[in-house]
Parts: C-alpha cells; sequence; structure tokens
C-alpha cells in the first residue's frame, strides 16, 4: 500500500519531534525572574518549591499541610525546557503530560486512512449527475504530473518552516516550537482522516477513464473529502505564522511568513484538483479545517514568559516573569 505524503509527512516530523522534545531538559523549578522594567525593589517570584495548595485552617496540622503540598506537588506538570538560560527564545510552553500524549494520539488517528480496505462504492465508473454543479467542473481531472507537484508543495512548506524556525531560534527552541506546529498538523490530518473515512466520497478520476483502471479500483479511490493535503499545509502555514507572530510581535514582515505560506498552501490545494484527487470542495474544506487548526494549537500553549505588575508597599513597575 502507497502511504499518502501527508501521512508521511506528519508521521515524520512528529516522531522526530516528539523524540526531541523528550530529550529535551524538563525542569520542574522556576527560573529566576528573568528581569524588571521600572521597577523598584522588585522580588522574584515565590519559589514553587512549595506547591501552590488552598490557605489551610488556622488548626491543621503540620502533617496536613505537608501532606496537601505534597499531593499538590506530585500534580504539578511537567515543563519542557530547551533553552533555561533564554527563556525568550521559545513561544511556546510544552508540558510532557500534555504535548507528547496529543503528539502520540494524533498519529494513531492520522494514521486512520491506511486501514481502510474497501474500493469505492461506485468503482470502476461513477455517475457525474450524482455531483453538484461546482464539483462537475473538475470531473474526470487526471494527471500524475500535478499530484507530483502537489506532494512537492507539501514537503517544502514543512521544509520551509522548520527552516525557518531554525534560522530564526537556534536548534533547541526551533524544535519546542516545532512540536506546536506539528501538533497542528497531525491534527488537522486526523480531521481530515476522520470526514473522508466517514464520508467515502469518490475522488474525481472515478468519474472518468483517464486513470488508471487499477487507480479506480483501489481503496484510496473513495477518501476524497477532505483534502489531507490542503488541511496539512494551510495547518502548518498558519501556525507557523502564528509562532513568528509571537516571536516577534512588532514587526508586520511576519504577515510576509503568511504571505508566502497561504499561497504556497493554495498552490498544493489547487494542484490536487488539478491532478483529479481532489473535488474543489474538497480542498476549500481543507483550507478552512488547516487554517482553523493552525490557530486553535498555538493559541491554546502559554508562553513561557509573562510580564506581571508588582504590587506591594514601596514597589512600583512591572517584571519580566519566566515561567517553568
Amino acid at each position: 500500500m502507497c502511504v499518502p505524503p501527508t501521512l508521511t509527512v506528519g508521521s515524520a516530523l512528529a516522531l522526530f519531534w516528539l523524540t526531541s522534545a523528550a530529550a529535551a531538559r524538563a525542569e520542574t523549578a522556576p527560573a529566576p525572574a528573568a528581569g524588571a522594567a521600572g521597577a523598584k525593589d522588585a522580588s522574584p517570584p515565590a519559589p514553587a518549591a512549595n506547591a501552590p495548595i488552598a490557605p489551610p485552617a488556622p488548626d491543621a496540622s503540620p502533617a496536613k499541610v505537608d501532606d496537601a503540598k505534597a499531593t499538590a506537588k506530585a500534580a504539578e506538570l511537567t515543563p519542557i525546557v530547551p533553552s533555561p538560560q533564554n527563556p525568550l527564545h521559545p513561544a511556546y510552553q510544552l508540558y510532557a503530560e500534555l504535548d507528547l500524549p496529543v503528539l502520540g494520539v494524533g498519529l494513531v488517528f492520522a494514521e486512520a486512512r491506511l486501514i481502510r480496505s474497501q474500493k469505492a462504492f461506485c468503482a470502476p465508473l461513477c455517475d457525474i449527475n450524482d455531483l453538484n454543479r461546482l464539483d462537475r467542473v473538475t470531473a474526470g481531472y487526471w494527471s500524475t504530473r500535478w499530484q507530483t507537484a502537489s506532494d512537492i508543495g507539501l514537503y517544502g512548506i514543512g521544509v520551509g518552516a522548520a527552516a525557518l524556525l531554525l534560522a530564526d531560534e537556534g536548534v533547541l527552541p526551533a524544535l519546542n516550537d516545532a512540536v506546536v506546529v506539528a501538533e497542528s498538523a497531525l491534527a488537522s490530518t486526523a480531521v481530515a482522516s476522520i470526514l473522508t473515512i466517514a464520508s467515502g466520497r469518490p475522488r474525481p478520476f472515478l468519474y472518468g477513464e483517464k486513470a488508471p483502471l487499477s487507480n479506480r479500483n483501489s481503496s484510496d479511490a473513495g477518501l476524497s473529502f477532505l483534502s489531507s493535503h490542503a488541511a496539512v499545509s494551510f495547518a502548518i502555514a498558519t501556525s507557523t505564522f502564528m509562532t513568528m507572530r509571537r516571536l516577534h510581535p512588532k514587526t508586520k514582515a511576519t504577515w510576509v511568513v503568511m504571505g508566502v505560506g497561504g499561497a504556497m498552501a493554495a498552490f498544493v490545494g489547487a494542484a490536487r484538483v488539478m491532478g483529479g484527487m481532489h473535488f474543489i470542495t474538497d480542498s476549500v474544506g481543507g483550507a478552512i479545517v488547516g487554517t482553523s487548526l493552525g490557530v486553535l494549537i498555538p493559541s491554546l500553549h502559554a508562553s513561557p514568559v509573562a510580564v506581571v505588575p508588582i504590587t506591594g508597599e514601596g514597589q512600583k513597575g512591572i517584571a519580566l516573569s519566566a515561567r517553568f
């Protein structure tokens, strides 16, 4: 069975980034305040050695208070800190108990389409009258050159995103943030796989006889809606833009990243249509899902750095606090 490039890209990157993230230095104790701006007598955040618990009752015994602290400490998440000496570089804060399971589950869902063995219900030739007017325009399309172009475009977006983060942040911080980009891509692939298997829509090449009979009778011929190529491409482009905007909030150059990435993703979606692998509605649906998850997944990750106000007698200003 031929493994689709979207699964190859998502699986390979996720496994690589999963291993890199797991190997990154994990620390449970927070770093001291990274600095202060306009502050007088600014004190660093309280050490996390004393895990946060509700104020104990006045008559609570020291033993019970210690037990409560130990319980709270055991429940804390384990932050993954790729660059403890430079907390300003990573755009996202990763946690071993959250991000590693998400990557694992995403990989399983992304591979779901590989278990499909049934061919399309109308194979080897479908009735064009079953299609809506928009999708009838591309019914019967078949072009291996456009299919190859879409694969190259998808690989190009993934490599380009990784290279951009690596050049901007360095190895470890880039791997940290690439995990979030990988999660966006895998989430998009997972949604695409679920919808594809559930809908069982025949691909455009089944509405004509240009494609080889072996392709029209394959299990892959019934996996049209929605386009995982488009979903993954737009997810990578959008999540990379979200990452760069967080790293460089004061520059408009991040919109160049979105423009270039969006154009490449649009090319991939269009190439899938021209290649006869997806209808227009399949690629549009993939673009919407990919863009949405490319915004959602990064937004769910907090930054490892927070600007907090300083309060207290004789203290004014703000402090920059690194949260690890």
